[in-house]
């Protein structure tokens, strides 16, 4: 295993933050919106 440096570790971990993060932002807004269908008639409405 070669050595990482401490910039290159903490860019790995802010991409894998910022990948997660918004893998679950997708997820709650998809939810927020199947609610929400129910509840508008017409148009679409982002958050």
């Amino acid at each position: 295993m070669r050595e990482i440096s401490p910039g290159e570790l903490v860019l790995r971990f802010a991409g894998r933050f910022a990948a997660v993060s918004g893998v679950i932002a997708l997820v709650i807004w998809l939810t927020w919106v199947m609610l929400d269908v129910k509840s508008m008639q017409s148009g679409f409405t982002l958050p």
